[in-house]
């Protein structure tokens, strides 16, 4: 199997999108819609003799990075939740966010502004993508099959690839080198949401138990261990989750999130992974939700920390 990669300019903090090309044939996510980043997409679909009419794009999950000139190609794929973001460009997504931020204490002048400048933003960022398809659950490219694998946690709409005979997977954001990815508040409507986090420690196990010998993520370099990364970001999220614990009586999400998180100038970001944290623990039978919104914390520490003891034993011998 024949892999190219592109560095995308990428304005976030994770830096360039890694667009992956295929056996000159099957891309893997498209980058964001700028001038410049389109102009690298493009010398590197024209350097593997592709253009935006005969290449099969294949969306790792809908976020901006990875989707946002999607709209150029006439062959899109995706899970199928992300094709309903695409579709849309995340407007109702972001309507039903803010709307949870409300409800998790955030001022409502303040999830209204920050709407309002998310829409803005992303006028400029991506273009909505009509034609995109649902992937199955295997696409080949130029003779090899690849599987396509539903990895919630990140994004509930993200998939990876695995190419069994190499032991090659692509990752998108599931896998980071050097960074743990935010697990990012997923909606169902005004009032309820994804566990998100129980999502993400699932798909964890299922990566965990893959033989993989090489990691193609969508930023950064490639991963030669994926175990060890998986190690690293379950102690993260378990460490989280003490932090919260620690804090959260008689506190909303936002004030939670306000008070462990000394600079809030990624907000959206701070505030997905709270409220990721206060699910899980809720729903594991740590915190209680008050009717004012504010959580009351209903265990001790040393509960906690044998939950998480067999969180790892069933996550590490997948």
């Amino acid at each position: 199997m024949e892999v190219r990669v592109a560095k995308v300019y990428n304005p976030y903090p994770a830096g360039e999108t890694n667009v992956y090309i295929i056996n000159d044939e099957l891309v893997f996510d498209s980058g964001i819609n700028l001038p410049q980043s389109v102009d690298m997409l493009k010398k590197a679909l024209s350097d593997a003799n592709l253009d935006f009419e005969g290449a099969r794009l294949v969306i790792s999950h809908p976020h901006a990075d990875h989707f946002g000139s999607a709209y150029l190609f006439r062959n899109v794929m995706a899970h199928e939740n992300a094709c309903h973001k695409l579709y849309d460009a995340e407007k109702r997504y972001f309507e039903l966010v803010y709307a949870h931020f409300g409800l998790e204490g955030m001022p409502e002048a303040l999830a209204e502004k920050m709407r309002e400048r998310a829409e803005k933003k992303y006028a400029g960022l991506v273009k909505p993508c009509t034609c995109c398809g649902r992937v199955g659950e295997k696409i080949e490219a130029n003779g090899d099959v690849l599987d396509v694998i539903h990895v919630p946690g990140h994004s509930y709409g993200h998939i990876a690839l695995y190419h069994r005979e190499s032991g090659s997977l692509f990752s998108g954001d599931i896998l980071l080198d050097g960074i743990t990815p935010n697990p990012v508040i997923e909606p169902l409507n005004e009032f309820e949401r994804m566990p998100v986090l129980e999502q993400y420690l699932n798909t964890l196990k299922k990566l965990y138990g893959l033989e993989v010998s090489r990691v193609y993520p969508g930023h950064r370099g490639v991963i030669e261990n994926h175990r060890k990364v998986i190690e690293e970001y379950v102690r993260s999220f378990e460490n989280r989750s003490f932090q919260v614990l620690e804090i959260a009586d008689e506190k909303t999400a936002f004030e939670i999130a306000t008070t462990l998180f000394d600079d809030i100038r990624q907000l959206f970001l701070i505030m997905s992974e709270t409220i990721a944290q206060v699910d899980f623990l809720a729903n594991r039978g740590f915190l209680e939700r008050g009717d004012d919104g504010r959580y009351r914390v209903t265990a001790e520490r040393r509960e906690l920390e044998e939950e998480w003891r067999g969180i790892k034993e069933e996550i590490f011998r997948a």
